[in-house]
């Protein structure tokens, strides 16, 4: 029995911290899932009351032990929420209104139904979420939107608050009649006790002293009516006490709702307040969960607790009680407390279910400002949050947004101001995502050049007529918001330049999708690149992009100067070869214009002709000296020569025909990192390093090559240490020069 305690850490430590959590996290969580009961059912069905503090204490009870078995942190402590009650309780009162005239036993049908609607349909949402990997999306709902959906739930919790304390509707516009009706006394009561527990949780953060206040509060309450000489047969009466509440055990009161009774019409109506409930239930999981992994100090499974919370409130919803999920403030009492096991939350979880068996009795003699000020306190503290603390810290046009929504909730209505606060959200990400540079690389022939290996007369054309090509490499998304801009761009650089291009090259590696307006400023581009007779390649596309645009009619069928290509260094090599092509086949006239051109390159291109050639004859004869170590390979088109991956440990010389070098990427993607022609050589990372190879080597046109393995070579070098020597030094002025074509490459990607 004793290692069984140790294995489950179940130490007397640990037993006391649990249980001591438990008592203080049972009576706060206990009195706010009253509190929300009253909030939705007090006001518009009385008579079931009793039934919904009942379902809702059920639904609490199981929301907690389940979402202490089954989340990925052992500490979590859950319980019904406010966000979605705050909201249910809007539901609540606009049902109650279209059924006025209805029985109390058709009012709380409907309104226990349309709650479990809510929260089976954010039970649904949460496991899709997760099950998808889908969490993070809420994350791009821009931040001072969300601070204006909390203050403004917040600001609703305020309003119940005063009117579950004073059972009067509270509003700004009819605050006047509100203070001329209202009971002094209770109003004052819920009011210091909301304030006093905002008090002890911002300056004191004692969970603590806040359960202690509940029940001292209780019982001064009962000691001054008992010095005034009031019965709580007096209090009940005149409205201080929740109730009616029977006296024995809260399960007796449980009312199964009469769902023939059903206006699904008007449920209807309640869609929208639904959504939002799963919208905001979304950020707050995830606002609290990204808190407690720093109390946690470790990375938590979100996906994996989504779809948990989710099955969770699928199973609460059927007693028709608002959504359930992490309470990061009592999640964070457990964990300073040392209650880190899952025993915290299934503790506190048993103390609402004792509640709801034995409470019946108890219940009764709690007062209203109690549950009322609960309330109250949690609607401060999302204000406090969401409309002081972040002044500091947003900018004047957040801070504004998040005031223009709470100011639409109170003087609209709540989905007015959800939708004021979407329809913002889409103007700041078209504002802030279009302020980013689509151009993250722009440059000529110069400074981008294809990997294809050419003659020395081609790379002295290609350096001088660099100019006529222009290579822009984009990032992000375009739309809408960034599409005009990029034909303005190319537009600026089309009458700007000195010269006349022929080539625009886009490489979209990087862009991670268009939308259907892009296809249009495509189209606006290739119009513009006609008139000046330029051609335009776009390399990287994913299939999905090139369908869009294919779909759309951009393609290379409906335009002649247009072409796609699979990535940016086959695009460089088609414009290289139709640069040289064009000056090789310039006509006399074009001739006579290119002369004193060709009469500069001249001198250029025969120190460098006579350079290479230095080398071919090097290589030639290094080559024949070496065959008595060599081995002849006679490839066809396709083969490979080595893979990637592979432990290779062969050099191979090339005597005729071409070998590409291909990376291929963890996600299958593959990338010509290089075309190899005659005079090179390849499988020098393998031959002296021992290292895998870094990519694959395929021939690319057929022809000779000749194969040193490394028994071979280490031969050579102990039989030969001077032809070895000569060996290693044309091998090491490849790969400088290699290394210095290389860094061309590496300056653009910097």
């Amino acid at each position: 029995m004793g290692e069984e305690a140790k294995k489950l850490n179940l130490g007397a430590d640990t037993i006391i911290s649990n249980l001591t959590s438990t008592a203080i996290l049972g009576i706060l969580n206990t009195s706010i899932v009253v509190s929300f009961a009253t909030l939705i059912f007090a006001g518009t069905c009385p008579e079931y009351f009793a039934s919904g503090v009942a379902f809702f204490l059920l639904a609490g009870s199981i929301g907690s032990i389940l979402l202490a078995l089954f989340s990925s942190y052992e500490g979590t402590i859950g319980c019904l929420q406010d966000v979605p009650s705050a909201i249910s309780g809007l539901m609540a009162v606009s049902l109650a209104g279209m059924l006025a005239g209805s029985s109390q036993a058709t009012i709380f049908a409907n309104i226990f139904t349309v709650i479990l609607l809510a929260t089976l349909m954010t039970g649904i949402a949460f496991v899709l979420l997760g099950y998808f990997k889908l969490g993070n999306l809420v994350r791009f709902i821009p931040y001072p939107v969300m601070g204006g959906f909390l203050a403004g739930t917040g600001w609703i919790l305020v309003k119940a608050g005063l009117d579950v304390s004073t059972g009067l509707s509270f509003n700004l516009p009819q605050a006047f009649t509100f203070f001329s009706q209202v009971n002094i006394g209770q109003l004052a009561c819920g009011v210091l006790f909301g304030v006093w527990f905002f008090i002890l949780s911002r300056y004191f953060s004692s969970n603590v002293l806040m359960a202690a206040s509940v029940v001292i509060s209780i019982v001064i309450f009962f000691i001054v009516a008992g010095v005034l000489d009031v019965s709580t047969a007096q209090l009940e009466k005149q409205g201080w006490l929740l109730g009616p509440l029977p006296k024995g055990s809260l399960w007796r009161s449980l009312t199964v709702p009469d769902f023939s009774s059903i206006k699904w019409t008007l449920l209807g109506t309640q869609v929208g307040s639904i959504l939002t409930i799963v919208l905001l239930s979304a950020i707050s999981f995830l606002l609290g969960a990204s808190a407690l992994e720093l109390i946690a100090n470790r990375d938590l499974d979100m996906n994996k607790d989504l779809q948990k919370t989710g099955i969770t409130n699928m199973i609460a919803s059927l007693f028709g009680a608002p959504a359930s999920y992490l309470v990061f403030s009592d999640t964070a009492l457990a964990t300073q407390m040392g209650a880190r096991t899952r025993f915290a939350g299934i503790f506190m979880g048993l103390f609402i279910a004792a509640i709801f068996f034995l409470g019946g009795q108890i219940l009764s003699y709690v007062p209203k400002f109690v549950a009322g000020g609960m309330i109250l306190f949690i609607g401060l503290s999302l204000l406090a949050e969401w409309l002081v603390d972040v002044r500091k810290s947003f900018p004047l046009i957040d801070y504004l947004i998040v005031v223009s929504i709470l100011l639409i909730i109170e003087f609209v209505g709540f989905l007015e101001g959800v939708g004021a606060g979407i329809f913002a959200s889409v103007i700041i990400f078209v504002i802030r995502y279009s302020s980013i540079n689509l151009v993250k690389n722009a440059g000529d022939g110069n400074r981008f050049r294809s990997s294809k290996d050419r003659s020395i007369p081609d790379q002295r054309l290609l350096d001088h007529y660099a100019h006529q090509s222009l290579i822009l490499q984009l990032q992000g998304f375009i739309f809408f918001g960034t599409a005009n801009s990029l034909y303005e761009t190319i537009r600026s650089y089309v009458e700007s330049s000195e010269t006349p291009l022929r080539f625009i090259m886009l490489d979209l590696a990087l862009v991670r999708g268009i939308d259907s307006s892009a296809v249009k400023s495509f189209e606006k581009i290739m119009q513009l690149l006609n008139k000046n007779d330029i051609y335009l390649f776009i390399a990287n596309l994913s299939d999905r992009t090139k369908h869009q645009l294919e779909a759309g009619g951009f393609s290379g069928d409906a335009h002649e100067r247009l072409n796609f290509f699979a990535d940016l260094d086959r695009s460089l090599e088609h414009c290289e070869d139709n640069i040289v092509a064009a000056q090789m086949g310039a006509d006399q006239a074009e001739l006579q214009d290119v002369r004193q051109v060709k009469d500069d390159l001249m001198q250029a291109v025969y120190n460098d002709v006579m350079a290479a050639l230095d080398h071919q004859v090097r290589y030639e004869e290094l080559v024949e000296r070496m065959k008595p170590y060599l081995d002849e390979m006679k490839v066809k088109d396709g083969e490979y020569l080595f893979k990637q991956r592979d432990t290779n440990r062969n050099l191979f010389f090339i005597m005729r025909g071409t070998v590409d070098l291909i990376g291929e990427s963890r996600q299958g993607t593959t990338t010509r990192i290089r075309t190899l022609g005659p005079w090179t050589v390849t499988g020098e990372v393998g031959s002296f390093s021992g290292y895998h190879a870094p990519y694959s080597a395929i021939v690319e046109k057929e022809g000779l090559i000749y194969k040193l393995s490394e028994e071979n070579r280490k031969q050579m070098e102990g039989e030969n240490p001077k032809l070895a020597a000569e060996f290693h030094q044309l091998i090491i002025i490849m790969i400088v020069n290699q290394l210095i074509k290389a860094s061309r490459t590496m300056d653009d990607s910097l």
